[in-house]
Parts: C-alpha cells; sequence; structure tokens
C-alpha cells in the first residue's frame, strides 16, 4: 500500500512518536545534555530547580510549535512541487 493509501485508512499518524535517534552523534550530545543538566541542578535550591524545569517545559512548548510550523511549511512545499509536476 502506498502512503495516501495508507493515509486514508488512517494508518499515517504523524502526531505519533517515532522513537529515538540511533545515532552516535545524537546520543553524544544527548549525554553531554544530561550530564550539563546534572551539574547545573547540584546544590540548587528547590525553588531554583523548578524554575529550571519551567524553563525546560517552555522551551519544550516552543520548539515543538516551531517544529510544527516547519512540517506544515515543507509538506505545502511538497505539495506544491507535486501539483506543479503533474500539472504539466
Amino acid at each position: 500500500m502506498g502512503i495516501l493509501e495508507d493515509f486514508y485508512v488512517g494508518e499515517v499518524r504523524p502526531w505519533e512518536q517515532f522513537g529515538f535517534s540511533d545515532d552516535p552523534v545524537y546520543r553524544m550530545y544527548s549525554k553531554k545534555i544530561e550530564r550539563l543538566e546534572h551539574s547545573l541542578m547540584a546544590g540548587r535550591s528547590k525553588k531554583e530547580q523548578e524554575e529550571y524545569q519551567e524553563l525546560k517545559y517552555l522551551r519544550t512548548v516552543q520548539n515543538n510549535m516551531e517544529l510544527q510550523r516547519m512540517f506544515l511549511y515543507a509538506f505545502r512545499m511538497g505539495a506544491a512541487f507535486a501539483v506543479d509536476l503533474f500539472g504539466e
């Protein structure tokens, strides 16, 4: 079945997670981030830790909004390419 058929029957669910990258560079960055976050939190007050967690949450929300915007832009661009390609 092609992607259009999969989409029609509900097998394409872009909102689902598709797992984590197994790229070694991605994993290296993840470990570095984890070490830095742990280091930054050591010795901080409960209030500072809560503020940091809120900051991380807000950045995640903002990043997800940007990813959604980028996805929609790219999808529309791909559709415009298809229309142009098959319109001739």
